[in-house]
């Protein structure tokens, strides 16, 4: 049977939600929040119903995400409402704002009570259907990497969907680990170029030396050592998709030759003087701030404003905690399927 959990120091608000559901669901109480979280390591609870002056209890700041964060990690699907009094409507506002389901205020009313879940029922039908929908663009081997419980990267994967495609160039932006290169990946998997290469260039592993003669290729003689002709990863890449990571280590001389690619959708190879179709999608990526180092004079602004089309913020683990669940589980199969293991699960306080 379904269950709800109560926390709130009014018994009268307690006994109008157990009058309101005692039928279809089993009702628990808890003093206050910690109890609360102890009570969500022993049972899963498809609805909280906290007072407002509990939830924020020894918190330093009025950070009401950071209060419901906890909740969330240990029941990722928990329909949160809070309960304050007439005066901290706002304060209860703001927890809304920040990812609880509803609020009620005291006096409890039976009705308003039942009114807020079944919303909240209705609502979650809604966004089912709307899920399924939005899946039916993802290809099946892609379902897993969508998957997420948080607000920023479900913002992140409808904008892929939105871009992916299009013929736009895309920046992705975001720290050293953030999943650019996955998310890349899926851009391409869901364009009209899926079929055609993808390469994946990696910039900053790349000597200065050699950067041009990577990227755009070199004619035979064209320096000391080229021996014959090579073609670079742009012409590989024809009516494909090319990756640029690390795309603010590349020099001033491959940013111009950039610059001509993104304008004029030609370039030509280091040494040579036959211009060359560049029939490719570019999708950069940078952990750096780009246009701070234009302030700086270490990046092109011209080529900034090319290769900033669509810009793709990519958020950091802490910033998406709610996602780490989900996450273990897929690195969890990986490592039973690709190396013989046999882990089932990882202890409550390894995932605090």
């Amino acid at each position: 049977m379904k269950a709800i959990l109560v926390v709130s120091p009014d018994q009268q608000a307690a006994e109008t939600i157990r009058a309101c559901f005692h039928k279809n669901y089993n009702i628990h109480k808890a003093a206050t929040r910690e109890a609360a979280l102890d009570s969500f390591k022993k049972k899963r609870y498809d609805f909280l119903f906290i007072d407002l002056k509990a939830l924020m209890d020894g918190l330093a700041d009025n950070n009401h995400h950071a209060a419901l964060q906890p909740f969330w990690l240990s029941v990722p699907t928990i329909e949160i409402i809070v309960i304050s009094s007439q005066e901290m409507i706002r304060d209860a506002v703001m927890a809304v704002k920040a990812g609880a389901s509803n609020y009620l205020t005291y006096p409890i009313n039976s009705d308003e009570v039942k009114y807020v879940t079944e919303s909240i029922k209705e609502s979650n039908l809604v966004q089912s259907e709307l899920d399924y929908l939005r899946d039916q663009f993802w290809q099946t081997d892609s379902l897993k990497v969508v998957q997420t419980d948080s607000p920023l990267m479900q913002k992140v994967f409808a904008k892929i969907r939105s871009v992916a495609p299009t013929i736009s160039t895309v920046l992705l932006m975001g720290e050293t680990g953030t999943g650019k290169g996955v998310m890349a990946t899926l851009i391409h998997k869901h364009s009209n170029r899926k079929d055609a290469q993808f390469i994946n260039v990696h910039c900053g592993a790349i000597p200065d030396t050699l950067i041009e003669s990577e990227l755009f290729g070199h004619e035979k003689g064209a320096f000391t050592g080229a021996s014959r002709r090579k073609l670079g990863k742009f012409e590989i890449a024809k009516e494909g998709t090319i990756f640029l990571d690390e795309i603010s280590t590349i020099t001033p001389a491959a940013q111009i030759k950039l610059l001509q690619i993104l304008q004029e959708k030609t370039f030509c190879r280091v040494g040579g003087e036959e211009m060359i179709d560049a029939n490719v999608r570019i999708i950069a990526a940078t952990n750096l701030d780009l246009a701070k180092m234009c302030d700086e004079g270490l990046f092109r602004k011209d080529l900034y404003y090319r290769l900033n089309v669509f810009p793709l913020e990519i958020p950091s683990l802490r910033e998406r905690r709610e996602d780490i669940p989900l996450l273990v589980e897929v690195f969890l199969e990986k490592l039973n399927r690709f190396h013989s293991k046999d882990i089932h699960g990882v202890h409550p306080e390894v995932m605090e």
